[in-house]
């Protein structure tokens, strides 16, 4: 099929096999799609030399009918870039998905790259329909096009999310990467240390790179861990995602970056993603405590009111562990955030950090508690696989495994059902957990039920205002910059 008399260039190819692979999970669209630009798909197999790369997904407006697209090229001259987008209709075959003309385009911004000389492009798909596949793609006639992508359409009924953190760009990491790409889902939640660049910034190219087949089709969002601590204070994890806008206030720090605290709703869910911390040099810390309580309180009011049936936050950093050497829990993070989350009911946290997994019953300070959170630990994205302590699981404790792999949930009215997949490590010596078997199989699976009425009113309190969350700020920064030091000195 590679030949020079084959009418499908590699382009079209890949990307009619990409759109296949995706359409054929979400079982296509139905309508029809109409209108065109009259610009269509440059047929060449030669890339162009701005060609664009480290192409990735996400929301930052309304998640129902806008998807953001962001992407890099290199050096800092490329010319003007933009997207083009449009819907799949169901009639559509994979070379009409290919090659016919788009509905939509919308110009691209552009800024420079923290830390590498190339430019980082961002576009906003808006007004797209919620039930068809969007396909798009990215780039200039001058400086070079991406293949056309495919994003699944808004989900109904039961739909589904991949969570995973502490990832890399080895053997391991992209052993996982390929296990999910097998595994579709309607979203992606990566929970901090993703590229471990530790201040090399071309590792962040080559993570992105890796990643783009995945997810350019996917809508991914991500939350800061201490390894991006380490690149320019968090400045990198800044400039190449793109995310939702600080939630709610804004009066301690209003000029400062919005991009690693934010919130959305996705299919009756409420995602509230923190940093827990990891980024305090950049100063926000004090703003995003104040946007956690009111998100948060306001979650639990839309909750009591029937608007949402579920709050989710995710965040780098556990609470609980039983991983070796970080074992029971982490104070500081017990005096940041759980009276919060325990406060308004907060029922799923996803978390990364300890390169294990690990599921809590539902609790509260260490504690069973029906009213309480689950805590999911997915440090297993394949930067290397720790072991538990020789304490044996603690009261909270409801699942542990040793390897790499990633947990699946499935959103239906009133239930998360979550499945972890893993594969384990050849052995448990320190050589030994190098490598894995390859043998990704189901260890874990869950249920976590939506609160009754009762107890979703009881969780409708006023948000607390800066006197009293603020009140030993100065003891609370210092306990996390001695926590975040601590760990950063660890290798992780």
């Amino acid at each position: 099929m590679s030949g020079p008399s084959n009418p499908w260039t590699r382009r079209r190819f890949v990307a009619a096999g990409m759109a296949g692979l995706v359409l054929s999970a979400c079982n296509g669209g139905s309508g029809s799609s109409g209108g065109g630009t009259n610009t269509p798909i440059p047929d060449t197999e030669e890339p162009g030399p701005y060609q664009p790369r480290g192409i990735h997904a996400s929301f930052t407006e309304d998640s129902h009918s806008s998807r953001s697209i962001t992407w890099f090229t290199d050096g800092l001259d490329a010319p003007y870039s933009r997207m083009e987008y449009g819907s799949v209709d169901e009639t559509m075959s994979d070379a009409d998905i290919a090659d016919r003309v788009f509905e939509f385009s919308v110009d691209a911004s552009a800024a420079e790259t923290t830390g590498v000389d190339a430019l980082t492009h961002r576009a906003t798909a808006t007004g797209i329909d919620p039930e068809k596949p969007m396909r798009y793609r990215v780039g200039s006639d001058d400086g070079g096009w991406s293949p056309v992508y495919v994003i699944p359409p808004s989900p109904s009924g039961e739909w589904s999310f991949i969570h995973f953190g502490d990832h890399g760009i080895g053997e391991m990491p992209q052993m996982l990467t390929a296990e999910v790409m097998k595994n579709p889902s309607d979203l992606l939640l990566l929970a901090g240390d993703l590229s471990y660049a530790n201040g090399e910034q071309a590792i962040w190219d080559t993570w992105f790179d890796q990643m783009q087949p995945l997810m350019s089709q996917r809508i991914t969002m991500a939350a800061p861990g201490n390894h991006e601590q380490k690149d320019f204070d968090g400045d990198t994890f800044k400039n190449r995602f793109t995310h939702p806008p600080k939630p709610l206030t804004s009066g301690i720090n209003p000029d400062g970056p919005g991009t690693t605290f934010y919130s959305f709703d996705y299919n009756r869910v409420h995602f509230l993603v923190t940093t827990a911390g990891a980024l305090i040099n950049d100063g926000t810390l004090p703003e995003e405590l104040l946007n956690i309580e009111v998100d948060l309180a306001q979650a639990a009011l839309r909750r009591a009111r029937g608007e949402i049936d579920f709050i989710v936050v995710m965040q780098h950093y556990t609470i609980w562990t039983d991983q070796d050497g970080r074992s029971p829990m982490n104070p500081a993070l017990v005096l940041l955030e759980e009276n919060i989350l325990l406060r308004y009911g907060v029922d799923l946290l996803a978390v990364g950090h300890d390169h294990v997994y690990q599921r809590s019953e539902k609790m509260g300070f260490g504690l069973p508690n029906p009213l309480g959170y689950v805590q999911v630990l997915v440090g297993t994205g394949g930067q290397s696989i720790r072991i538990f302590d020789d304490n044996g699981p603690q009261i909270w404790s409801a699942s542990e495994f040793v390897g790499v792999g990633y947990c699946k949930y499935f959103v239906s009215p009133g239930k998360i059902r979550g499945e972890y997949y893993g594969a384990p490590p050849l052995d448990m010596s320190d050589e030994g957990r190098q490598y894995t078997t390859g043998e990704f199989a189901l260890r874990d699976s869950f249920e976590i039920d939506a609160r009754s009425q009762l107890a979703c009113e009881m969780c409708v309190l006023p948000a607390r205002g800066p006197e009293i969350l603020l009140a030993d700020f100065e003891a609370i920064s210092q306990h996390t910059r001695e926590r975040n030091h601590r760990i950063l000195s660890h290798h992780c």
